[in-house]
């Protein structure tokens, strides 16, 4: 990959890494520093990410680790995402499509998942990636995948009608 194929990459990746940094409620400064993480690696990597069939992808797995590894790292950034996530929510609404995913609840509703649901809801909704493309970037089966976008959608929707209780079943 020659310096300006990377350019070019770099202007089509960094927006979308960003969008996902955001789109698993990470704080924008965050999402941003994250992103030119993982384009730093790309960079290092050029030679071999010119071999993959889709260098995107690789990006894409990466920053979802990084923001897991984010995550991990500190209990008293989990504790701020909580009080930060309709911030970040209304901060992400930029005049930059690019950045923007969601409206203002998407914080709201990413907080209540589990680091690996955000990241396939992350990857199946705001990068309208296949389950196929998902399981293969998360390293998880595609029975997984499916499995997990079910519990989204189930939490997503106690959060919507505002009931934590399960249903009750005969």
């Amino acid at each position: 990959m020659t310096d300006a194929e990377y350019d070019e990459f770099f202007r089509v990746a960094y927006p979308h890494l960003v969008a996902i940094g955001l789109a698993m409620s990470v704080e924008r400064h965050v999402a941003q520093e994250l992103a030119q993480e993982v384009l730093w690696r790309a960079f290092r990597h050029r030679d071999q990410l010119d071999h993959y069939d889709a260098p995107m992808g690789w990006c894409r797995r990466v920053m979802c680790n990084l923001v897991i590894d984010q995550h991990r790292s500190s209990a008293a950034g989990r504790r701020a995402l909580v009080r930060t996530a309709a911030r970040a929510a209304v901060e992400s609404e930029s005049d930059d499509p690019s950045t923007s995913i969601g409206g203002p609840t998407w914080g709201e509703l990413m907080t209540a998942l589990t680091l690996q649901q955000r990241a396939v809801a992350t990857l199946y909704y705001a990068e309208d990636q296949s389950i196929d493309t998902i399981a293969a970037a998360l390293n998880i089966s595609t029975g997984t995948v499916k499995s997990t976008l079910a519990k989204v959608r189930t939490n997503v929707r106690r959060a919507l009608s505002g009931t934590n209780e399960e249903r009750s079943r005969p």
